[in-house]
């Protein structure tokens, strides 16, 4: 139970930021796994009650116990960090990959780098001034590559995300996110 509980924690907590396509069916097996291990000590800590009468035999069942509360605390603390209002959403789908900006009112973004089968998520601070959005990071994975983004419109009128240098010129035509909410004014 102790190792099982100590990797599916470490395990979600490593993986927190990546999606796979059967992580969470993985993360359920664990967790199967660790009540059924669970189960057999509360039912061997009954019976070594019924013959010593000892409150002491049930300590593998209360550690199995605070390790299904540690698994509740970790989801909620890891689900802590979307709580807040989104108030710009902006992506870029590629047919197989895509990815996509959060940004939040808290001043906090993520940042979804799609590919397949699997997903890349990072997470940080951004401000915001005017139409100008200035990010905690240079790059992020291989479609980021300035902290620089400005909301601007195409030539259809339709207002787009993307990259520029500190003088304010596109870095990449190619890489346009479309900005499909915006519930703020830059």
């Amino acid at each position: 139970m102790l190792i099982l509980g100590f990797y599916y924690n470490l395990w979600r907590i490593q993986n927190a930021d990546t999606e796979m396509v059967f992580q969470e069916f993985f993360y359920a097996f664990l967790l199967l796994l660790f009540l059924i291990f669970f189960g057999f000590a509360v039912k061997k800590d009954f019976k070594k009650y019924r013959i010593s009468k000892s409150l002491k035999s049930f300590i593998p069942s209360t550690i199995g116990f605070l390790i299904l509360i540690s698994f509740a605390v970790n989801a909620f603390v890891l689900s802590l960090r979307d709580h807040s209002r989104v108030i710009m959403h902006a992506g870029y789908d590629g047919d197989f990959n895509g990815a996509w900006f959060e940004f939040r009112e808290d001043g906090t973004y993520k940042f979804v780098d799609h590919a397949g089968i699997g997903a890349d998520i990072t997470r940080g601070n951004y401000e915001i001034k005017d139409s100008i959005i200035t990010i905690d990071r240079c790059k992020i994975g291989n479609v980021i590559v300035s902290n620089k983004l400005a909301v601007r419109k195409d030539s259809t009128n339709t207002k787009v995300l993307v990259q520029i240098d500190n003088r304010h010129s596109v870095l990449d035509d190619l890489i346009k996110f479309s900005v499909t909410n915006f519930n703020c004014d830059p």
